[in-house]
């Protein structure tokens, strides 16, 4: 598909990674920059969207802030790329959460552009959240590109600051409720470069030899990162709506790359459906990160596939990765530093603190808190920022994570805190009190459970109803179990460990009931 990319306006100063990111999609206008299951665009498509962005926008030079509902699709990657290139900063909207949410999401975050398929158009939360907030609205496609969307209201956006943050996005919710944090374009340039990624203006921009395949969410901080990452090394991209094993596989086998991402989830279903051993002729590497890699589950796949896999550490705040495995190291040393995530990414600083003195731990193996700097993190380099991941670092600079200091549930890379569960429910009249866990499991690493007490009557079905109008379905409960009391200590704190042993018990007591989500653990 080929379009005629119009010139973008002259006269703005826009962040280097802009002005860069332009200067790629004007390398080679009519190779393949992206392909999307039969069809390939060429890079001028990503072109064209920049150009149509400021177009649609020229007589409103105060929006700004575009919001984008981000599926895997090839207009909205076009739209993100195109408003990162225009210097906009990217506001991300989840098509994944329950209506309610979404509607929810568009009100508080009031950008002033909202960009959206026919398909998230036609539902009615986004068509009234964004005559509520005045947005102006954008429809995307792969045929016609950005355009129009005619509504009945007359948009009048906020037109609200943006300084120099590139995009605002969810947490997956590592420290509390999830929130919203922004990333600048100086934070985005600086994690691509500690990547690897070579922004040189002395050579120029170059187009990459080969695919990438890009499956992770838009709307998550992996896809996202990667979408804009790829495109700034000039890579072309095998995009896929979500992971199914089988249409990975082929996309595998179809483009050859020499490198791979996957989760442990992934890596996990990989195994399972026990592939042939030529799928991964061509790749060198599988890059792994978002959750917890167990050794054990490396090894088994390093034994079968003979492929290694590199384990990155990082988190929505960092602005991607700021510790990992490199080839070179994992031939080394994979051996004997069975279970690091890495060392430090260039201009990435690391140390140790006790959780109780609150001071550094110099020797090295000593576990406490982890604490970070760099210049990808909101601290700019300027001051160490604290996680709640408790961590060591060994005499040699590799990076061993020893869980978390605090309750979140990690589902395959999705950080939940057991809060966002329980204060959905506390919104429904019936809930006198609601408390989620994680329980462990084999594929997922841990999924959400949910017990409540009632104040009035409600059913189960009732209850999950509510929760998936306002909750993505990686946050939804696996299993509600309506109790006649919650599990208490001495202290009357939920005693989270004994509700964690009721739903892994057998069967259900009597005088309580258990309902499971329909929807499989995914």
């Amino acid at each position: 598909m080929t379009k005629q990319a119009r010139s973008l306006p002259a006269g703005r100063s826009l962040p280097p990674l802009s002005n860069w990111l332009r200067r790629v999609l004007d390398v080679e206008p009519t190779a393949t920059a992206l392909t999307f299951a039969e069809s390939d665009f060429p890079w001028s498509y990503f072109a064209c969207a920049a150009s149509e962005l400021d177009a649609l926008l020229s007589d409103r030079p105060t929006a700004r802030r575009i919001g984008l509902v981000l599926r895997n699709r090839p207009g909205q990657l076009a739209a993100l790329l195109a408003t990162i290139a225009t210097g906009r900063q990217v506001v991300t909207l989840s098509p994944h959460v329950g209506d309610t949410g979404l509607g929810d999401d568009i009100r508080a975050l009031r950008p002033d552009v909202v960009i959206a398929d026919d398909e998230d158009w036609g539902r009615d939360s986004v068509r009234a959240a964004a005559e509520d907030t005045r947005a102006i609205p954008l429809v995307v496609s792969p045929e016609s590109g950005l355009r129009p969307h005619p509504v009945s209201w007359v948009p009048e956006p906020p037109g609200l600051p943006t300084d120099d943050v590139a995009v605002v996005m969810m947490t997956s919710g590592t420290t509390g409720r999830p929130k919203r944090v922004s990333l600048s374009y100086p934070q985005l340039t600086a994690a691509f470069q500690a990547a690897g990624t070579v922004l040189d203006d002395s050579t120029g921009p170059r187009l990459r030899q080969g695919y990438v395949i890009l499956w992770s969410s838009l709307a998550h901080i992996s896809g996202l990162y990667f979408a804009i990452a790829h495109a700034v090394d000039g890579r072309s991209v095998a995009l896929l709506e979500r992971f199914q094993v089988e249409e990975w596989a082929r996309s595998v086998r179809r483009h050859r790359p020499r490198q791979l991402r996957l989760p442990p989830t992934a890596i996990r279903m990989v195994l399972h459906a026990d592939l042939s051993a030529d799928t991964f002729t061509s790749v060198r590497a599988i890059g792994s990160g978002t959750a917890p890699l167990p050794p054990e589950l490396a090894e088994e796949f390093e034994a079968r596939y003979g492929v290694p896999i590199l384990t990155t550490y990082g988190a929505t705040e960092f602005a991607g990765a700021i510790a990992g495995w490199s080839l070179a190291d994992h031939r080394r040393w994979a051996a004997v530093k069975r279970g690091s995530v890495g060392r430090a990414h260039p201009g990435i600083e690391l140390r140790v603190v006790d959780r109780a003195a609150q001071e550094e731990v110099r020797a090295p193996g000593s576990v406490g808190l982890l604490e970070v700097r760099g210049p990808q993190l909101p601290t700019g380099g300027g001051g160490w920022l604290r996680t709640n991941d408790l961590a060591s670092v060994d005499e040699d600079g590799f990076l061993f994570i020893h869980g978390r200091a605090d309750d979140a549930i990690n589902r395959g890379g999705f950080k939940i805190p057991p809060s966002v569960i329980e204060d959905a429910l506390h919104q429904h009249p019936a809930v006198s009190d609601a408390t989620a866990v994680g329980l462990a499991d084999e594929r997922l690493g841990e999924v959400p459970v949910v017990a409540v007490t009632l104040c009035a009557q409600a059913s189960e079905r009732e209850l999950l109803d509510h929760l998936s109008a306002r909750l993505t379905r990686y946050q939804m409960p696996v299993e509600l179990r309506i109790l006649d009391q919650l599990p208490r200590t001495p202290s009357l704190k939920v005693d989270r460990p004994r509700l964690q042993e009721l739903f892994g018990a057998p069967g259900t007591p009597p005088g309580q009931s258990a309902i499971s989500h329909p929807e499989e653990r995914s």
